[in-house]
């Protein structure tokens, strides 16, 4: 999970803090259930979204973040909570003893897929859960969700491409292809947020393909979208989890 994409994130990090989504209690809850973990490894933890969610119901941490800006806000939201931040990634770190949980909330895209599953599962005990999630997000409104898409398809950006039309969640193909791991669960969530416009905005301004963009560009884009929004915005979300046991 190392490169310019994943330090990309630091120059906005208290933006992203500020606005992005947490996780759903459920998806937590069930999480916790399938695995009962008492030790974990978070990979890409950011700003502690999930991080807090998992360390307040009493597991202990390593929760691994290589930029330093996202690891600062990070280190504020964990203060008294059983969390050891290492600066780094999958990639990078060697753990000291396996674990009864690996998760990576919104971030496991970022790692390298020829080694993302052979570290996963070396961090792992016998009987130890893998756990990957992600929050996908769209406008709401049909009409407004199809302007937008129109004027970021003009700046190359897919709007809204993976975005779950069934409540069926398919098995990830690429997981349930290691031999190292059995038990496979996936599950989605669906929920709904409002937010005032310009904080749709500075949502939008800290996700990967408007941070790959030229800045004049992007705050351009930004100036197009605000006249076609309205204020507040409605948000769905769909959160997806998939799950699976060390073999």
């Amino acid at each position: 999970m190392a490169g310019d994409k994943v330090q990309a994130f630091g120059e906005v990090a208290t933006e992203y803090d500020r606005v992005r989504p947490g996780y759903p209690v459920e998806l937590i809850e069930d999480m916790l259930r399938y695995s009962a973990p008492a030790t974990a490894l978070e990979i890409g933890a950011g700003t502690g979204k999930a991080t807090v969610a998992v360390a307040s119901r009493g597991v202990q941490i390593v929760a691994l973040e290589p930029d330093p800006a996202m690891a600062l806000v990070l280190r504020q939201h964990v203060a008294g909570l059983a969390v050891n931040i290492a600066m780094g990634t999958l990639e990078s770190y060697e753990p000291e003893e396996p674990v009864d949980l690996v998760y990576s909330a919104q971030a496991f895209h970022w790692t390298a897929p020829e080694t993302r599953w052979t570290r996963t599962a070396a961090a792992l005990r016998p009987g130890g859960s893998l756990a990957l999630f992600w929050n996908l997000e769209r406008l709401a409104d049909a009409a407004v969700r199809n302007a937008a898409a129109g004027i970021m398809g003009d700046y190359e950006i897919k709007a809204w491409s993976e975005w779950p039309e069934s409540d069926v969640v398919e098995p990830n193909p690429e997981l349930t292809a290691r031999p190292e791991y059995a038990e496979f669960r996936q599950q989605l969530y669906r929920w709904e947020r409002t937010l005032p416009r310009e904080d749709h905005l500075a949502n939008l301004s800290t996700q990967s393909q408007f941070r790959m963009l030229e800045d004049e560009d992007r705050d351009e884009l930004l100036d197009k979208l605000r006249d076609v929004l309205p204020d507040p915005i409605s948000i769905e979300v769909a959160t997806e989890l998939y799950l699976a046991k060390r073999v």
